[in-house]
């Protein structure tokens, strides 16, 4: 195989792929790690506004990495080449599977949902915006069991079209996907992906977007002045998150980590009840007129979000947005010019998405308008103290510190802030400034009830969770296991895949438990036989506890009476009561049932065997 050299550590092999912004390649590291290896075209790479652009967010860009994140390695800029050193991730992508099945069963929407919301929060909590969520740019790694969802292109085509080239590409985003502020003129925010996300969701349900339309102006039109129809058969909990996630105020969409957590949730209860798939659809419902309803909080959609602003700011908002886009539509009307750049790319097997043909990286030119994007924020240089940055959120508090100051991140439950606040900084504000700083930031606590997760060794007397009395009150989400005198110790395990922080509930015995002086001793393990905790629960007590499960990967719990008697007849019910684990976005597992996946290539159902 001919190899070419790029730079003094890469060499590149054949051609992988081909897009708008460039070509991919197969690329191998002197010390024979592969790669893709995306160059840009050569009109770009010559451009030095670009060049400067890209090496002013490089620092930003190197640092984005997750488990749903194809990551940028290296940036190579040799001569009239510039080229993106990434992972190579096999398989294809988010759109090679819908147009495969047509449309997603709604917990395998919501996994895949959670993983491409999981890379936003990464990336919007240091300052990232993507600009051009679609399924074009969601990769599904094949070389896992469960194909796992990585979001690729940051940062790349927000650069070129930020930069004021000599080319047509004055906006980023597909038409389709493009949230009403943004087709408006305004900035990019994170609010414009968390939008993308949800169109995304939608297609990913019923087969079409929810604006599609033979007409620019009139997609364009449909994001700024409808709401969306909802698709037939939709699961009523995915349709209340994907409503909210189109709001049209972007201050009523929720948080990328919140919207991870959330979906994580619903992929687990989707699946138990084996949701069916929504109707196969060529051309969206109709969508309906804005009305009070498009900026309301969604009942069930985020427990925990933050309400939208105040009507009146609404109704401003909203009547801004609108006037923009009508200005804009006028102009293409007017002058019948599409100007279209930095296109979706045809990258079978690396980290980039294909040519779908679809429109991308809009800019709108005509006699009297012409609409830009503004550059993303522009981070400070140095500081002589610390600035107060307890209140902000964690991508601002990010960007009012120096670049190359280290910045760690503690996280702590809390569910009455927005999720990512800055709660406390050490040094505090006013302290000189050292190398580092550590944040504390408030994360939601998502909880999952023991009873909704299958052991994987053990079991119980009941399996889908009861309400049962101790000591006169109701403990709902109750597990328990009968135990008499006579017997012999019993035990649960569970694979809690390192992804929940604490392990809260109540012991005792059920107020139904026919011999009061029967004792139960109880103890729960975490990895390799670790002691967390251990009790005596006697009739008419109940044990509280609270228990640190944070990178716990096997979670056991055992029983066994704990005071002899005569005969083995008397049989009382131990109880754990309102048995749950916490965890935060991001970190808790989208499944908790492991499945055995059949699946089907016209409908891909899953189905779970127990």
């Amino acid at each position: 195989m001919d190899e070419q050299p790029l730079g003094s550590n890469y060499r590149l092999g054949p051609q992988i792929g081909a897009g708008r912004m460039g070509r991919v390649y197969l690329g191998r590291h002197v010390d024979g790690r592969e790669f893709a290896v995306k160059k840009l075209r050569s009109d770009l790479s010559d451009d030095s506004g670009i060049i400067a652009r890209f090496h002013q967010e490089w620092a930003i860009l190197q640092k984005l990495e997750g488990p749903n994140l194809v990551r940028v390695h290296d940036l190579v800029v040799e001569g009239e080449t510039v080229a993106f050193v990434m992972d190579l991730v096999p398989g294809g992508d988010l759109r090679q599977v819908l147009e495969a099945t047509g449309r997603l069963l709604p917990s395998e929407v919501a996994r895949i949902g959670a993983g491409i919301a999981r890379a936003l929060a990464a990336a919007h909590a240091r300052g990232v915006v993507h600009g051009d969520v679609k399924p074009e740019n969601v990769l599904m790694d094949s070389s896992t069991a469960e194909r796992v969802p990585k979001l690729t292109d940051f940062g790349i085509a927000t650069v070129v079209a930020s930069a004021g080239t000599r080319t047509s590409t004055s906006r980023v985003g597909t038409v389709e996907y493009m949230a009403p502020e943004t087709a408006a003129g305004g900035p990019a925010s994170s609010t414009v992906d968390v939008y993308a996300l949800g169109i995304v969701l939608y297609e990913l349900s019923c087969g079409v977007t929810p604006f599609a339309s033979p007409s620019i102006p009139q997609t364009l039109m449909g994001h700024a002045q409808l709401l969306p129809g909802k698709p037939p058969g939709i699961a009523e909990e995915l349709w209340a998150v994907i409503a909210q996630l189109l709001s049209k105020n972007p201050l009523a969409r929720p948080d990328a980590g919140v919207v991870a957590g959330r979906l994580d949730e619903l992929a687990m209860v989707l699946q138990q009840r084996n949701a069916p798939v929504a109707e196969h659809l060529v051309a969206p419902p109709p969508g309906r007129p804005i009305g009070n309803e498009a900026e309301t909080l969604l009942p069930g959609a985020f427990p925990h979000a933050t309400p939208p602003p105040p009507p009146a700011r609404r109704s401003l908002m909203r009547k801004l947005r609108v006037a923009g886009v009508i200005v804009v539509v006028a102009a293409i009307a007017a002058t019948g010019t599409y100007l279209f750049a930095s296109g979706s790319e045809n990258e079978p097997g690396a980290a980039g998405p294909r040519d779908s043909g679809g429109v991308t990286g809009t800019k709108v030119t005509g006699p009297t308008t012409t609409t830009t994007v503004t550059p993303t924020s522009t981070r400070v240089t140095q500081l002589s103290e610390m600035p107060d940055l307890v209140g902000k959120l964690l991508g601002d508090a990010r960007d009012a510190l120096p670049v190359d100051l280290e910045v760690a991140v503690d996280e702590a439950f809390d569910n009455t802030k927005p999720d990512g606040t800055v709660t406390k900084q050490d040094p505090e504000p006013g302290a000189a400034v050292g190398k580092k700083v550590t944040l504390t930031a408030a994360r939601p606590a998502y909880t999952v009830y023991l009873d909704s997760l299958r052991p994987i060794a053990g079991g119980w007397a009941n399996t889908q969770g009861e309400i049962v009395g101790m000591v006169g009150k109701s403990y709902p989400h109750s597990l328990f296991d009968r135990v008499n005198t006579c017997s012999e110790k019993g035990s649960v395990e569970y694979n809690l895949s390192k992804g929940y922080r604490r392990f809260v509930a109540t012991s005792g015995l059920s107020d139904d438990s026919s011999y009061a002086d029967l004792n139960v001793q109880f103890e729960i393990f975490a990895d390799e036989g670790r002691l967390l905790k251990t009790a005596v629960v006697k009739f008419g007590e109940v044990v509280d506890f609270d228990l640190d499960v944070t990178d716990v990967l096997r979670l056991k719990i055992q029983w066994q009476p704990a005071r002899s008697s005569k005969g083995c007849y008397s049989t009382n019910a131990w109880v754990l009561g309102n048995a749950k684990l916490l965890g935060v976005a991001g970190e808790v597992p989208t499944s908790g049932l492991p499945p055995t996946s059949t699946r089907d290539s016209a409908t891909t159902t899953t189905t779970t065997t127990r």
